[in-house]
């Protein structure tokens, strides 16, 4: 049984997850992400967003689920995350009716889903700002993930992004060390 694992042993490398430039279209991202999903070995879950990198091919931000679904109405793109104000103490029901003013996603589906086709990802990806050293424990990154409610972490060796580490393979190694008590699928052991 292993003492202490490591990020680097339970991170996915930048080879292996989908990236994409920032001038790209969410229609583009989307046709990578989907191709992505075929190249996957090791019993590992689907990538849920794709990374977006700059011309120099650094990592700046991250097309989630939630960039794609907010990419439908381009006020939910220019206006800030209004759930944030619950921990100002502005009421719920406030809340509800700004968001109800500000967001309209309006029209048919189709037609929300053509105009977001063509929404350049840098206008929607979130940017990338949290970071972890590949050589630190998994316990950091679970703090750190835990602590900020982070679906993933960009993994570093030496301020150079190598690859990203995610919740649902931090997860699997967790559940994997709690049901057989250290011997895994991805050799950790």
């Amino acid at each position: 049984m292993m003492d202490e694992i490591f990020v680097k042993d339970v991170m996915l490398s930048l080879a292996e997850y989908a990236t994409i430039g920032r001038g790209c279209t969410i229609e583009e991202a989307l046709t990578e992400l989907s191709k992505s999903k075929l190249g996957l070995t090791n019993n590992r879950h689907h990538h849920r967003a794709i990374l977006v990198l700059d011309d120099d091919g650094n990592v700046i931000g991250k097309l989630s689920h939630w960039a794609v679904l907010k990419s439908l109405d381009s006020g939910a793109l220019r206006n800030p995350d209004l759930d944030n104000l619950s921990h100002k103490g502005i009421p719920h029901f406030l809340i509800k009716m700004l968001k109800d003013d500000l967001f309209f996603f309006r029209g048919s589906l189709k037609s929300l889903c053509r105009a977001a086709a063509r929404v350049k990802v840098e206008d929607a990806m979130v940017p990338v700002v949290e970071s972890i050293e590949e050589n630190a424990l998994l316990n950091d990154a679970i703090r750190q993930m835990v602590l900020g409610h982070i679906q993933s972490l960009l993994v570093t060796s030496s301020g150079q992004a190598v690859g990203i580490i995610r919740l649902s393979d931090v997860f699997e190694t967790i559940a994997d060390e709690i049901r057989f008590g250290g011997t895994t699928d991805a050799g950790i052991q």
